[in-house]
C-alpha cells in the first residue's frame, strides 16, 4: 500500500514538471514546406537609416524558377532556366533585380545558389565563382541554424554560412535542392528573411494571364 502511494505520487509530481515544462522542438524536427506556385518570402533589408522589404512569390519553382519581385519602389519578374538553376558557375547579388524588367539569367541565380555551387562548396570549401560579374571567391565558413517565421510558425533550420573575398558574409539553406539566402550582411547593409509564406492561394501580383502561361 506505502508504495502504490508513493508511486502514485511520483506520477503526479512526473505530471506537474511535464505541464510546466516548455516543450522545445529541435532543428531536426522542423520540415520546410516544399515551394511551389503562389510561395512567398519577405526579407527586411536595412542599410544605416534606411529599411524596407523585399518581396519575392514564385510562379514556377521547378524546373525552372520563375518569379515577381518587388521592393517599397519598384518591381519586375525574373526567370532563371533549369540549366541555371543546376549548373550555374555564377552568383549575384542584385544586378538581376531591375524596375520594370523582365529578367532571364544567363550563366548565374540569385537569392539561391546553384546546385553546383552548392556542392562545391560542400565538398572543397572554397571555390572560384563568378561573383556580380567578376572572377571571386566563396569559403564555406561553416554550418549554424536560424529561426525564422514558416505560415506564422517559428522554424529553426540549418544553414550554411559563406563568405566571400569582398566582404560579405551569406547565409543559405543548408539544402541542395533548395540553398535559398536567408541572410547577407556586408557593412552596415543587412538583409534578412523574415517570413516564408507556402500555404496562401493567389498571391500573384504581377504574373498573369498569358505572361504566366507563355514564359
Amino acid at each position: 500500500m506505502i508504495g502504490a502511494k508513493i508511486s502514485f505520487c511520483v506520477s503526479l509530481i512526473s505530471v506537474a514538471i511535464l505541464s510546466i515544462a516548455p516543450i522545445t522542438t529541435s532543428a531536426g524536427d522542423n520540415q520546410l514546406p516544399a515551394f511551389g506556385r503562389d510561395t512567398v518570402l519577405v526579407w527586411k533589408t536595412k542599410n544605416k537609416d534606411y529599411s524596407s522589404d523585399f518581396v519575392i512569390r514564385i510562379a514556377d519553382f521547378l524546373p525552372d524558377r520563375f518569379l515577381e519581385w518587388e521592393d517599397s519602389q519598384t518591381q519586375g519578374t525574373l526567370f532563371m532556366s533549369s540549366q541555371d538553376i543546376r549548373e550555374a558557375p555564377g552568383y549575384s547579388s542584385s544586378d538581376l533585380f531591375k524596375s520594370g524588367i523582365d529578367a532571364r539569367t544567363q550563366n548565374v541565380t540569385t537569392m539561391w545558389l546553384s546546385q553546383r555551387i552548392f556542392q562545391d562548396l560542400k565538398a572543397k570549401k572554397k571555390i572560384r565563382i563568378n561573383l556580380d560579374g567578376v572572377q571571386g571567391s566563396m569559403t564555406l565558413a561553416g554550418t549554424d541554424q536560424m529561426a525564422m517565421e514558416v505560415n506564422k510558425s517559428k522554424l529553426t533550420l540549418p544553414v550554411i554560412k559563406v563568405k566571400d573575398d569582398r566582404g560579405s558574409e551569406r547565409w543559405f539553406l543548408d539544402q541542395e535542392d533548395n540553398p535559398l539566402m536567408v541572410r547577407h550582411l556586408i557593412r552596415q547593409y543587412d538583409q534578412s528573411l523574415v517570413s516564408i509564406t507556402t500555404d496562401r492561394p493567389n498571391t500573384l501580383r504581377f504574373i498573369k494571364g498569358n505572361k504566366l502561361k507563355n514564359h
